[in-house]
């Protein structure tokens, strides 16, 4: 729920605090905190990796 949250958030362009509790996402601090962490860890930056390498083997990569 922490990874839809911070999804929402940033395509949404809202603030941490309103992330909407009624969509069942975890509170807009633990999302934070959450990316915070991962961002740290070199989460996102792995998964871009990925994303490029399963991208260019499926030639749906300019």
């Amino acid at each position: 729920m922490c990874l839809q949250g911070i999804l929402y958030v940033l395509h949404n362009d809202i603030a941490w605090q309103l992330l909407p509790l009624e969509l069942e996402f975890d509170p807009g601090q633990t999302c934070w905190r959450c990316l915070e962490r991962w961002q740290q860890a070199g989460v996102f930056d792995q998964l871009h990796r990925i994303l490029l390498v399963e991208l260019k083997a499926a030639g749906e990569l300019d």
